[in-house]
């Protein structure tokens, strides 16, 4: 048989007859013994039965909320629906090499007609540790009662795809104070902060914790990113630039999203310190990994404002 005259439906016919074929690239396989269903390798091919064309070029991905299309795909087969195919990602590949093997980052896949399906990527949570240019490396299968073709393909290395799943610690989201914002915790808080923005870099812009003034001491509190649970352990860094208050303190703990407390009260200072934890209250983080709120208060005997400028801070682990 004449490889070039072989039609993809002379082919498919060839495999359920349960056949042995061997095929040029451009019809997704090399060699194949069928019975009812077949596992075939897609060819890199948009004229492949599973046609894959890389998109990545332009893409971006900036946000937990933000999607970036990196691969269309042709169903050459002629019967697949959204359902029948599954992507996935598999890691990140840095410029310098470096992988990222469990990634934040999930693939979808969208019909977006006449056979034609768009493969998108987005962060799945944010992290502290997720923003940089990768190559994006992708499992595809695609699946019916008759053929089953699967491939692994990554994204060019010419085009790298920015990826930043980065925690935004200056959202103003993230808090819950006496004006705004829709952290959980805590379910008491008085006071506010302003130019919560501020506190991303260690800049000397800073973001103040202020008190209502009169008798009420601050107690705002503040959504953190999920940690690591297999961290060896977890700490705190503050670069605090000002402290207003009179007889008292300010300080900060971990509480869940149920409020329960994971960590003692810890007094904080003026400079940039790191505040770490011991050993039961890290067992408490690590069970609470994704369900850390990070709460600032002040304890004060007097009266008027209290306020605390906020250079920068983190959680690390």
């Amino acid at each position: 048989m004449d490889k070039q005259s072989l039609t993809r439906r002379a082919a498919l016919g060839f495999i359920a007859g349960g056949g042995m074929l061997l095929v040029s690239e451009s019809l997704a396989f090399t060699q194949t013994s069928a019975r009812r269903k077949s596992d075939l390798d897609t060819a890199a091919d948009a004229n492949a039965l599973l046609g894959l064309v890389d998109t990545s070029r332009t893409a971006q991905v900036s946000g937990e909320n933000d999607t970036a299309t990196v691969y269309k795909i042709t169903d050459n087969i002629g019967s697949l629906s959204e359902s029948d195919i599954d992507v996935s990602v598999v890691k990140l590949v840095t410029q310098d090499g470096t992988e990222v093997t469990s990634p934040p980052v999930d693939a979808t896949v969208r019909n977006t007609g006449f056979g034609q399906f768009d493969v998108d990527i987005s962060c799945t949570n944010k992290t502290d540790d997720l923003g940089d240019s990768y190559e994006v490396v992708l499992d595809f299968s695609a699946t019916t009662d008759d053929i089953s073709v699967t491939a692994t393909r990554r994204t060019s290395p010419r085009s790298y795809v920015d990826i930043s799943c980065t925690f935004d610690y200056g959202d103003s989201n993230n808090y819950r104070d006496g004006n705004d914002g829709d952290a959980p915790q805590p379910t008491d808080p008085s006071g506010n902060i302003e130019n919560p923005a501020a506190v991303n870099d260690d800049d000397s812009t800073t973001a103040a914790a202020l008190s209502s003034g009169g008798q009420e001491d601050l107690k705002v509190g503040y959504s953190l990113p999920a940690v690591d649970e297999t961290a060896a352990e977890y700490e705190m860094i503050f670069d605090i630039e000002r402290i207003q208050i009179g007889s008292g303190s300010f300080g900060f703990y971990l509480v869940n999203g149920a409020g329960q407390q994971l960590t003692t009260r810890q007094v904080l200072a003026t400079g940039t310190n790191s505040y770490p934890f011991t050993d039961s209250e890290e067992q408490q983080i690590a069970a609470n990994n994704d369900n850390l709120y990070l709460i600032l208060d002040s304890d004060t005997n007097g009266k008027g404002n209290r306020e605390l400028e906020i250079d920068y801070f983190e959680r690390v682990s």
